[in-house]
């Protein structure tokens, strides 16, 4: 086993929360409920979070909705050896809910440009991570492209009229039409 250094540990932590957070956005986009950090109390929907100690992606799990778990826990609880049909009924029903949610997001992740990869985790079959982004979603390069424009717009309209009330009109700045303060000092 290789020693990760120090250094390059909270460089690595920080890309994953940013990776995080682009993950959090693909399944709200696709209309699921999302849920930050590791299982918060009252959550159902998606649960997405770093993969802390380990830092190997981001974690993505599904949680169903407490009044499911909570009539799943009473009837596991009046019959511990789960022998009866009830308890057979609410793990198939929980195994389908965990297995049919686990692979939508698998599918929604994929096609928004995202590696997705098995968890490893025997105790927690459904969860994966998510390693890295392939390529950028659609809607999030149009939105930053959207974004991108409308500030290229606001610093041409700001230097039109800086420009314009400008005392020497030939000066550094609006002749190379720099940037809002990027005049030299000489």
């Amino acid at each position: 086993m290789t020693e990760t250094p120090a250094a390059a540990e909270p460089d690595r932590r920080f890309r994953l929360e940013v990776l995080r957070d682009v993950v959090q956005a693909e399944p709200a986009a696709a209309g699921l409920a999302v849920a930050p950090g590791e299982h918060p109390t009252g959550t159902a929907g998606a649960v997405v979070y770093v993969d802390v100690p380990d830092l190997r992606g981001v974690a993505v799990g599904w949680y169903e909705h407490a009044i499911l778990l909570d009539a799943a826990q009473e009837a596991w609880g009046e019959d511990p050896h789960r022998e009866g049909a009830e308890c057979a009924a609410f793990g198939r029903l929980t195994s389908a809910i965990g297995a049919a949610m686990a692979e939508a997001m698998r599918t929604i992740l994929t096609a928004a440009g995202l590696e997705v990869a098995d968890a490893g985790n025997d105790y927690l079959p459904g969860r994966f991570l998510v390693t890295r982004m392939v390529t950028p979603s659609v809607w999030q390069a149009r939105r930053d492209a959207r974004f991108a424009r409308r500030h290229e717009s606001m610093v041409a309209a700001w230097n039109a009229r800086h420009a314009a009330e400008c005392p020497d009109p030939g000066c550094e700045v609006h002749r190379e039409g720099g940037e809002p303060g990027a005049a030299t000092n000489s």
